[in-house]
């Protein structure tokens, strides 16, 4: 009887620690747990599809990429940035600036298309991260959103995402919800969509606050029949990407932010920062470290001159350190190397 209560008080003290010694898990069932959008981490390129300008320019513009579907074949990129302006002809076009206009696709019709083209070809990938930048010359310089609403950019924008994506390649806030009241009550308490039902797609972020986020939300209310989701402040029943550049500072909110379900772009460098420059690893290695989903950079592989770079530990798409599950595998995760290296 002394026997069996000794083993039965070393059984209560042992439980919790069962994972960590092999034993009140089964592994199998750990090694085929079912993985989600947010259990991956993955690469990511700021202004996406930059090209530096002609001639002598200041440090922040110094930098260039190569096309989308070089990035999402060579580099394991998969999420991108695009910044988008209206153009008095009605078609939306991107680059940066009217000081650093260079880009490898010049319309927002030209860059969808690049990466559906790649996306078809390599249906395996896990789903992109498209994150979009409204900009408007006025906007920029005074903050004021009265020419971005006289255009619609956010309609045009909406409307060329459904006409040159695919429904069926498109992850909707809709979708994520599905039958809670919330997205924020789906992925917090149900979580995201399953890897293997995502893979193939894309996902598309509005990269705005504020005015410009709530001018989208009063045309889709609680996201409802949006093709984009939001980032958002966590009390909003929209709550699901969040984007927070500053890893080292934020590093604790943004492991909290994960480890709840949300999705978190940041940013391993600043081309004007000085992080290329100086060789300066510190806040790449952070961003990884926290668990940030997609991490932004301007150097996605090695440039002439230039030691620094990024890549995706055990990557190139790789299992989120914060959030995947004991039996996820970078191989789990995906497996495209001969495109990624060809």
């Amino acid at each position: 009887m002394r026997t069996t209560a000794i083993i039965l008080c070393l059984l209560i003290i042992l439980a919790p620690f069962g994972g960590c010694l092999g034993f009140g898990v089964d592994s199998k069932e750990s090694e085929n747990e079912s993985l989600r959008i947010n259990h991956i981490q993955v690469l990511g390129t700021h202004n996406s599809y930059h090209l530096k300008p002609f001639g002598p320019t200041i440090r922040a513009y110094d930098y260039s990429h190569e096309t989308l579907d070089i990035q999402a074949g060579q580099f394991g990129v998969r999420q991108f940035e695009l910044d988008v302006w209206w153009d008095v002809r009605g078609q939306l076009y991107v680059y940066h600036n009217q000081y650093d206009s260079r880009t490898t696709c010049s319309t927002f019709e030209e860059c969808l298309n690049v990466l559906l083209t790649w996306s078809n070809n390599n249906q395996n990938h896990v789903p992109f991260f498209i994150w979009i930048e409204p900009k408007e010359w006025l906007r920029s310089s005074t903050d004021s959103n009265a020419l971005v609403e006289l255009q619609d950019m956010l309609g045009k924008i909406e409307l060329e995402i459904g006409q040159f994506w695919p429904n069926e390649k498109t992850i909707t806030p809709d979708e994520v919800k599905g039958e809670h009241d919330t997205l924020r009550e789906a992925i917090t308490t149900s979580g995201w969509p399953l890897l293997e039902d995502s893979r193939g797609k894309a996902m598309f972020i509005l990269l705005a606050d504020d005015e410009m986020r709530d001018a989208y939300l009063t045309t889709y209310p609680g996201l409802n029949g949006s093709l984009m989701f939001t980032m958002n402040e966590e009390a909003s029943d929209t709550a699901s990407f969040y984007s927070d550049t500053d890893p080292i500072g934020m590093g604790s909110e943004i492991t909290r932010l994960v480890q709840e379900g949300y999705i978190v772009r940041s940013r391993a460098d600043n081309a004007e920062d000085g992080e290329a420059d100086n060789n300066d690893t510190a806040r790449r290695d952070a961003a990884f470290a926290v668990g940030a989903h997609s991490i932004s950079t301007d150097y996605p592989s090695k440039v002439d001159g230039i030691d620094y770079w990024v890549e995706v530990p055990n990557g190139p798409v790789a299992c989120n350190p914060i959030s995947a599950p004991p039996g996820c595998t970078s191989e789990r995760v995906e497996s495209l190397v001969s495109e990624i290296i060809s």
